[in-house]
């Protein structure tokens, strides 16, 4: 056992562990649909650095666990992640993918805080709400609004040609504004 374990409960350990898993597996996602949107046939490097960027962010939230993980003396275990699918109807049927993934991930994440105030462990509480609820919800409503103009646009053609070209240009604040 750790020495620096201190009311941290098992079923909290175990609870980040498996947001690790959702974080790995929301990061391996988002890189498969970055390099949908990057292949040949597809050619929208907007939407690809966009996904890119998304991939890395859900990346250091797994790593973030991880060490939080550590300093309250957990065990972290780093999960094997099953392959996403590499392929998508269409550029609008991966984003509305990535939409319903954040929606699963902030599921959650609520499940977890509700786990840590019954475990009484207002550190896991308070580091829910204070990094990750906050960016869950941005990243909804960031990913909700791309699809809003994404749909705007048509979603295929001139329009999906225009939204993606702006998002490489302007990055998704040029496309959508503030979150």
């Amino acid at each position: 056992m750790s020495l620096a374990k201190q009311n941290f409960s098992n079923v909290v350990e175990d609870a980040i562990n498996q947001q690790v898993m959702l974080e790995m597996t929301a990061s391996q996602t988002y890189l498969a649909i970055a390099a949908y949107m990057g292949s040949d046939n597809v050619a929208l490097p907007g939407l690809e650095k966009f996904f890119n960027e998304q991939s890395e962010e859900e990346r250091e939230h797994a790593q973030h666990l991880i060490d939080y993980q550590n300093k309250r003396g957990g065990l972290a275990v780093i999960p094997s992640v099953p392959a996403p699918t590499s392929e998508w109807a269409s550029a609008k049927n991966a984003v509305e993918s990535a939409l319903q993934l954040e929606k699963d991930v902030n599921k959650n994440l609520l499940r977890m805080e509700s786990l840590a105030e019954d475990e009484h462990d207002p550190q896991m509480v308070n580091v829910l709400r204070s990094k990750y609820l906050k960016e869950q919800v941005d990243s909804i409503a960031e990913i909700a609004k791309l699809m809003t103009q994404l749909n705007r646009g048509g979603g295929e053609g001139l329009g999906l040609y225009l939204f993606d070209q702006t998002l490489l240009k302007s990055g998704v604040k040029g496309v959508i504004g503030q979150v």
